[in-house]
């Protein structure tokens, strides 16, 4: 398990929120932007609950017990 704002960078970490919907905060910059579950990734995108976020624009950060 990741610690409370872990950044998220690795596949893997972004597996592990999908398989256990462990919600993901996301920032641009520091302006926060969204905050769910994960419902798919690769290796440019990020989506949460039907929105898509650029990997590489956004920042990704772990927030389970939200």
């Amino acid at each position: 398990m990741l610690p409370q704002g872990e950044i998220l960078t690795l596949q893997r970490q972004f597996q592990y929120h999908i398989q256990y919907a462990v919600p993901v905060q996301v920032y641009r910059g520091n302006v926060h932007v969204d905050i769910g579950v994960v419902t798919a990734v690769d290796e440019g995108f990020v989506e949460l609950q039907g929105t898509l976020y650029n990997r590489n624009l956004f920042t990704f950060i772990s927030r389970p017990g939200y």
